[in-house]
């Protein structure tokens, strides 16, 4: 479905305030007055982190108690079990914490649940616990959604609750102590902190309380806290950006042995780290033994204190990340065949994507929901079959809250718990049935044709050929960037690009320039880098395109170039060229005549053709519509890796079931 870019309104008087007060770029300027940052310290604590002051963490609700229980238990030499989740947040959180309250002279144990347990604390778990002596248990990064689990151990342990997820619907009354920033009752002024943030916060306290230490002097172990909070995609501000800004910079000399080896197996040792090299290489790692073996065993490589252990435990960890990629792979493609079924026989009439299978792996089907979510932009879930409890991982698109979704159906659960665009839960078997059915009914009532159109919040239409390096200087002060504070998206359109190639070792990824001249008129090229879009290149040598792109610096041999990181192609649209019930009929007889002839998929050969048969002279935006239209309806069916395609036989289709065709007929 063709993107549609929004470009923010501009606020002339906001950002000439800022111009001139801070003394940057018109264009940095648009971009913080984009994320409503208008006043001028604020916008100056924006790109300079490190002079925000930490809030006190007692004004956290349960904070003061919670302090008070953990040093009577660190005084009387009871065991502690930090119970983390099975995340990077809950292992790093668990990291942090337990490194914290064994350092302070506390006798610590860990527990982080495989997958196959579910989400969050679980009662077999818990009573093994006991057995193994612990009589305190401090959660990390989950815990709000087991008042059930708590209470059936009530009178055997006491529990400290830490957790950034929403509460869930029964409030949690027989804990020493729940600390969540969520609370209705808590006043915290950042809602923002991952799981390990709010950790962390739990140990700026005990560090104040126990020792003195000054809250605004407290760094320990804060690229643990930025590790997970660029992994769990929490808002990049306030207090998160403060810690990402610097853990990032701790993190390539960690005082954490396993986040060394780890960060070195992943090709960044003594180099700068960025946002998103933790989020694409760093994180990814550590989540994959997690999702195929068990957190456990990246917990151990974050309390690794031997750096020889540590890297022998990272270069497994690297291993086990190379097969989950190959897994990913597999399980995609079978829920991608699923999915595509599943819309022919609605005949695309379809609000939903809610795909089942069996044995699927528990760790895997969150990232192939986000995948799946991604390609069609629907509502997407995807769930594993046990014997008797299948689990499912859920991803949403922006106009659909999925936890409010999932809340209407809480009576089907076991367990369940997340946000407003990712969730997960454990459902009786045989009920998924009546879930797949209840979710559709409620994203139809929920959602119209115009949520599911995709949109790039575009923050400035800007020619990149007038790109400069004092602009890429200015706009790396905007790091991190993340959620909440996404990387600057500008735009241009109509744009003639030359040199385009396939780069990659799968040929997965663009490589091409943009015509620009330097101040004296000579011709200098802006190079430009498109991640994953290699699918485009046919489109970008054959035809002007719109883009979307962040300007950034690219070093080669000591010398610096600015570069443009491009986050989407789109071919130019114009209403006029939407294609007509004649024009569909006609490129789909045209298809029907060229797959008696090859069965070989490539859009330049088609619109080419198809044009030179017809004597007419439509872009290829018409011939791609017209395509997806037919994907839509399940007249067509593309293999993207072998760049094939086929025509499945069927009853009529009712091209008004695209929803696609709806929207460019309204």
């Amino acid at each position: 479905m063709q993107k549609k870019f929004l470009v923010k309104e501009e606020n002339k008087f906001e950002v000439d305030k800022l111009v001139k007060a801070l003394g940057i770029s018109e264009l940095t300027a648009k971009v913080l007055v984009n994320r409503d940052i208008t006043d001028v310290e604020e916008a100056r604590t924006f790109l300079n982190p490190d002079a925000m002051d930490f809030f006190d963490p007692f004004l956290m609700s349960g904070m003061s108690a919670a302090v008070d229980r953990i040093i009577a238990a660190i005084n009387s030499g009871e065991t502690i079990c930090v119970y983390g989740d099975y995340d990077v947040d809950g292992m790093a959180g668990t990291a942090l914490l337990t490194r914290k309250l064994r350092q302070l002279g506390g006798k610590v144990i860990t527990y982080i649940p495989r997958r196959v347990e579910g989400y969050g604390m679980n009662i077999p778990a818990l009573r093994q616990i006991y057995k193994d002596g612990a009589r305190l248990l401090i959660s990390v990064d989950c815990g709000i959604s087991n008042a059930k689990e708590i209470s059936a151990v009530n009178g055997h342990m006491e529990f400290i609750v830490t957790d950034h997820h929403l509460p869930a619907l029964e409030k949690i009354t027989n804990a020493v102590a729940v600390i969540d920033p969520h609370q209705p009752e808590c006043s915290y002024p950042d809602k923002n902190l991952c799981g390990a943030g709010v950790a962390f916060k739990l140990c700026q306290a005990l560090e104040n309380k126990i020792n003195g230490t000054d809250i605004q002097c407290y760094f320990d172990d804060i690229d643990l806290a930025a590790l997970a909070t660029v992994a769990d995609l929490v808002p990049l501000k306030g207090e998160s950006r403060k810690i990402v800004r610097y853990g990032l910079q701790e993190m390539s000399s960690s005082n954490c042995v396993g986040l060394r080896a780890l960060v070195k197996v992943s090709g960044f040792d003594e180099k700068k780290i960025s946002a998103d090299n933790v989020a694409f290489q760093i994180a990814p790692r550590l989540n994959s033994i997690g999702r195929l073996e068990t957190a456990a065993t990246g917990l151990k490589l974050l309390l690794c204190e031997d750096l020889a252990q540590a890297l022998k435990l990272a270069e497994r960890i690297n291993e086990v990340n190379k097969a989950r990629k190959q897994l990913e792979k597999e399980i995609f493609v079978k829920v991608d065949e699923k999915f595509k079924n599943l819309r022919e026989e609605r005949g695309g009439n379809i609000w939903s994507a809610v795909i089942d299978g069996e044995n699927w792996n528990a760790g895997i089907i969150g990232l192939t929901a986000s995948r799946l979510a991604e390609k069609y932009h629907l509502p997407s879930i995807v769930i594993t079959h046990g014997d008797t409890i299948s689990r499912g991982s859920c991803r949403s698109i922006p106009k659909f809250h999925m936890k409010d979704a999932l809340d209407t159906m809480a009576d089907l659960f076991d367990n369940y718990g997340g946000h407003s665009q990712a969730a997960g839960f454990a459902i009786p078997t045989k009920l998924v049935p009546e879930f797949k059915k209840r979710f559709e009914e409620y994203s139809r009532q929920h959602l119209t044709d115009e949520d599911f159109i995709p949109t790039i919040r575009v923050d400035a239409l800007f020619d990149p050929a007038k790109l400069t390096m004092a602009i890429a200087n200015e706009f790396e002060k905007l790091e991190p960037c993340g959620t909440a504070n996404p990387s600057p998206i500008l735009a241009c359109q109509e744009v003639e690009c030359v040199e385009a190639k396939v780069i990659g070792s799968d040929g997965t990824h663009l490589s091409f320039e943009i015509p620009a001249e330097d101040s004296d008129g000579n011709a200098k090229n802006i190079k430009a880098i498109a991640f994953g879009l290699g699918r485009f290149v046919t489109l970008v040598e054959s035809e002007p395109v719109n883009l979307t792109y962040y300007p950034g610096i690219d070093e080669w041999q000591d010398k610096r170039y600015v570069k443009c990181f491009v986050s989407s192609i789109e071919p130019v649209a114009d209403e006029k060229n939407f294609p007509t019930r004649e024009q569909l009929g006609a490129v789909y007889k045209f298809l029907l005549k060229l797959r008696g002839r090859t069965n070989s998929f490539d859009i330049k050969l088609i619109t080419e053709k198809f044009n030179a048969v017809m004597k007419k002279d439509f872009p290829m935006y018409t011939i791609l519509t017209a395509l997806e239209i037919f994907q839509e309806v399940g007249l067509l069916r593309v293999d993207e890796d072998s760049k094939t395609f086929n025509l499945p036989a069927g009853s009529k289709r009712n091209l008004e079931d695209s929803r696609t065709f709806r929207l460019g007929n309204n």
